[in-house]
């Protein structure tokens, strides 16, 4: 199961994320049982990753900002979502690799409750081949999040 924080000690994870987007779910994307359909939250989780690294601010000229490509996306449930309420979806890199990053993410409740949880690989990528992260990209990445880096990795 996939754990990224420890039980009780949420809202302490939940500050360590300094990017959010705000939405509100659609009456389009319920399932039958009323709740956001398990179908929509990747769609949330991806919303937010792409206006992470927006805000990131690729120095590259590309389709989107850090063109990537999803590598592996883990998902778990943690309480239903409904129509017309406020919520949150939180992001944040946690590793920055060669060619690739890990991105956890969190879609929350008005009340600060966890609805789900995700950990998401990303590949930098250019059509069918996998690139390097470049070095301006790289140094932006850390400003954005400095947590990442130590100063060797800075000067990679």
């Amino acid at each position: 199961m996939l754990d990224l924080y420890e039980r009780g000690r949420e809202r302490e994870w939940l500050a360590t994320f300094r990017f959010y987007v705000d939405l509100v779910p659609r009456y389009c994307e319920l399932d039958g049982l009323s709740h956001v359909s398990n179908t929509v939250y990747p769609e949330y989780l991806e919303l937010s990753r792409l206006q992470y690294f927006k805000a990131a601010g690729d120095p590259e000229k590309g389709p989107y900002a850090f063109t990537h490509v999803v590598a592996e996306l883990r998902l778990r449930y943690v309480a239903a979502a409904y129509y017309d309420e406020p919520l949150r979806v939180f992001s944040k890199l946690v590793r920055l690799g060669r060619s690739s990053a890990t991105m956890h993410q969190a879609i929350v409740g008005a009340a600060g409750d966890v609805r789900a949880v995700s950990e998401v690989a990303v590949v930098r990528s250019y059509g069918e081949q996998a690139l390097p992260w470049s070095d301006a990209q790289r140094l932006a990445l850390f400003a954005f999040e400095p947590h990442l880096s130590t100063p060797e990795d800075r000067r990679r």
